[in-house]
């Protein structure tokens, strides 16, 4: 498995006066641990403004330096809009990266009765496909339900349909619809279209996005799973310990790894 962190930490519920640029956070944290992969947004903010200019080079040239390089839809495009989806899909072409992970209301998929554009759906993913971006889609709090519709609409086998699933551990731990093992239950449900996965953790209620360790789930029965699931893609920390500074986070994260023996 590659792991790789997502530079979110470094804005999210963090002090605007302290915010770095994008390739500042990318650079740090490359400064912890050059081996890693990067997951990265195209602005810092919900309605914060796109990077572009010097900013924007600077940014390409420090995630070439990663192990990887992984665009999440920021969260002002959570939101059904194809042309703002295949400017994301184009910025991830920008950086290199290998996928766009996406939420389901980007697809137009929110309440189950909603009926979204499946064959503009189809067209994006092949719009991906052609700048060899692939699309994952992420799990929030109990959304099989959504996930097997969108496979049930668009197929099953990412190499076909450009959509893999990014399962996000913290989400699936506060999840009420895969009995009393969530986690192992999601990862072995999409094991054949695991593309990418979200590590962070929590106590099962709030989605807090603790550093692995800090909540309750049970980290060495992810890693067993994963290990029998024979998975070796990618996974980014999405981590972000309150009072503990971003770099530091990506220091202990990787720490609690190593300790665990994965």
């Amino acid at each position: 498995m590659q792991l790789g962190y997502s530079i979110s930490g470094f804005y999210y519920q963090q002090d605007p006066r302290s915010w770095p640029t994008l390739p500042e956070a990318v650079r740090a944290v490359l400064s912890v641990d050059g081996s890693l992969g990067i997951e990265v947004a195209d602005a810092k903010a919900l309605h914060g403004v796109p990077v572009s200019g010097a900013e924007l080079e600077a940014l390409v040239e420090a995630c070439s330096d990663a192990a990887y390089t992984i665009v999440h839809t920021r969260m002002g495009f959570w939101n059904w809009d194809p042309v703002h989806l295949r400017q994301e899909i184009d910025f991830a072409q920008t950086l290199g990266a290998r996928t766009l992970v996406l939420h389901s209301a980007c697809f137009g998929l929110v309440e189950e009765d909603d009926r979204p554009d499946w064959p503009e759906v189809v067209r994006i993913l092949q719009y991906a496909a052609d700048r060899n971006i692939r699309l994952a889609l992420e799990n929030l709090q109990d959304t099989i339900w959504v996930l097997d519709r969108t496979l049930e609409e668009i197929g099953d086998d990412p190499e076909r349909t450009n959509l893999g699933i990014c399962i996000d551990i913290g989400h699936a731990h506060q999840s009420e619809d895969a009995g009393r093992d969530p986690i192992a239950n999601y990862l072995e449900r999409y094991a054949a279209q695991l593309v990418h996965l979200h590590l962070h953790d929590n106590c099962g209620k709030n989605d807090d996005h603790f550093l692995p360790g800090e909540g309750t789930v049970n980290w060495q029965r992810v890693f067993d799973v994963l290990s029998n699931l024979g998975y070796e893609g990618t996974a980014a920390f999405e981590a972000r310990q309150p009072g503990v500074s971003p770099s530091e986070n990506v220091r202990r994260a990787l720490d609690f790894c190593r300790h665990e023996g994965f």
